[in-house]
């Protein structure tokens, strides 16, 4: 588990508040070519890989029918965070690699960190963990885009929010975080949007060393 920022950065925090959110996970095993999420799936969970690989298809024909995947997700990796954050359905679907090993992956439910008014459960600097951690996570993907189209209309999108100066550790800059956090989700599902239309990949375009995961 310490291999994941988000449930290492939390115990450092409070080992009570690191119980509370490994009782509302759950581990998922999957074996080769079983799906994991299907494209229109409504949910609040956070999926982090931790063993084998998984695939990442435009929709439940493509992944049926062995399409080349759109990308492949990694151990270490989070994806499932644009529908929780943007709370809309899932935008793409996720099977285990066929003829790979075991998957295991953790799921978080994130209802947890939904309301942001609501410290009974999880307190302030753990929500505060949580949306740096996805602000950091989603910067860095987009980054990546922005790497390798620099000219592409999007490439600057996330770098002209705004970032938060007020008060550190403050509720208020957990707002800010949050919708942040929803702004740069909508510039990523942008990008997506282009290579899922094929309007940037190719077929030959080597898409695991330019971004790990489509995040759906």
């Amino acid at each position: 588990m310490n291999v994941i920022h988000l449930f290492r950065d939390i115990r450092a925090t409070s080992e009570w508040q690191y119980d509370v959110l490994l009782k509302r996970s759950r581990l998922v095993s999957l074996s080769a070519g079983e799906p994991l999420l299907h494209v229109g799936d409504v949910d609040q969970w956070v999926y982090f890989l931790l063993r084998g690989e998984l695939q990442v298809h435009v929709d439940d024909a493509a992944a049926a029918s062995g399409d080349r995947p759109l990308a492949v997700i990694r151990p270490g990796e989070v994806f499932g965070d644009l529908s929780m954050l943007l709370a809309e359905p899932r935008s793409a679907t996720i099977v285990a690699s066929p003829g790979g090993q075991e998957i295991q992956v953790l799921a978080v439910d994130c209802t947890l960190f939904g309301d942001l008014e609501d410290f009974s459960l999880l307190h302030l600097p753990t929500k505060l963990v949580f949306y740096r951690n996805m602000t950091h996570s989603l910067r860095w993907k987009l980054e990546v885009y922005r790497s390798k189209y620099p000219n592409h209309e999007l490439a600057n999108s996330h770098r002209r929010l705004k970032l938060y100066t007020g008060p550190k550790n403050s509720k208020e800059e957990l707002l800010a975080l949050a919708d942040q956090a929803r702004a740069l989700a909508r510039i990523l599902l942008d990008w997506n949007a282009e290579f899922g239309s094929g309007h940037l990949a190719t077929e030959e375009a080597d898409m695991s060393d330019f971004l790990e995961s489509i995040l759906s």
